[in-house]
């Protein structure tokens, strides 16, 4: 593998080396006490987070506040402590990929915590660049060579960062924003039902308007969206903690651990035990 970890305060990667992207989309904690470890063998992870806390990369306490992005080194152990309602943060995970032909490799460094700054929305248009890609890797190729591209480019225009360039400020449509809203209300509580009522009040928006644009953005419904979320934040848990399958169910809305077992085999085409051991 040609990046690496130094220690447990900086991360080195080689710009020639295009990323493998495993898992790209947004996730809701509610982590308290430190309690649920993360960690994978085989995969970096990168976050931005919206919402305020403590959190331990190997053996180093950083404090978090909303915006901050870190990087977790595969085989290192991270775990949080957050404010009790927890939220949601957009979530990266990628590997070494693939090497490019290169005049000379060139290695850049980077810290493992990039504290807020002016950048958040800048930021999370680039974490969305590379969700909304990544999602159509099954369909194009060259869709998964433009995820994999833009999460090269972040790393990089993070590692400029460090040095003190900033950037300028992206912006959002109102729909957008409010689309925007019911997904974090989806992903806030995955572990509960989900009532179309409810998450339109939320949103501020009829249930009929929010039914029609948010099926025209997604391409599906708002039930099959929860679903979906449900299996992948499974998915992304089953990867990555030590929690049994039942807690995971639970987790994400299926106390019954025959239900989850079921749904689980209809969306992923094994139970979730098997997707564990293939991992």
């Amino acid at each position: 593998m040609k990046n690496k970890r130094i220690g447990n305060h900086e991360f080195c990667w080689e710009l020639h080396c295009l990323p493998e992207i495993i898992r790209a989309n947004r996730y809701f904690l509610k982590d308290r006490n430190f309690k649920t470890v993360y960690r994978s063998s085989a995969h970096h992870a990168l976050h931005m987070y919206d919402y305020g806390g403590e959190m331990y990369i190997g053996d180093r306490l950083v404090k978090l506040s909303r915006g901050d992005i870190t990087i977790s080194p595969c085989g290192v152990e991270t775990s949080y402590h957050l404010a009790e309602d927890g939220g949601w943060h957009y979530c990266t995970h990628f590997a070494a990929g693939n090497l490019e032909t290169a005049a000379e490799d060139i290695k850049f460094k980077m810290p493992l915590h990039f504290p807020a700054g002016e950048n958040y929305t800048e930021n999370a248009a680039r974490f969305q660049e590379i969700i909304t890609l990544f999602a159509l890797t099954q369909k194009s190729e060259l869709a998964g060579f433009g995820a994999a591209n833009a999460l090269r480019q972040f790393l990089l225009w993070l590692a400029v960062k460090a040095q003190g360039v900033s950037s300028g400020i992206a912006g959002s449509s109102m729909l957008e924003q409010k689309i925007k809203s019911a997904q974090n209300y989806i992903d806030m509580a995955l572990d509960q039902p989900v009532s179309i009522v409810r998450l339109a009040g939320k949103c501020e928006i009829s249930q009929n308007y929010l039914t029609q644009m948010f099926r025209k953005k997604h391409g599906m419904t708002i039930q099959r969206y929860i679903l979906q979320r449900r299996i992948d934040k499974a998915k992304f848990l089953l990867e990555t903690t030590l929690m049994s399958v039942k807690e995971i169910g639970a987790a994400v809305g299926f106390p019954d651990p025959q239900h989850f077992n079921k749904r689980f085999r209809l969306a992923a085409g094994c139970s979730p035990s098997e997707f564990r051991r293939k991992k």
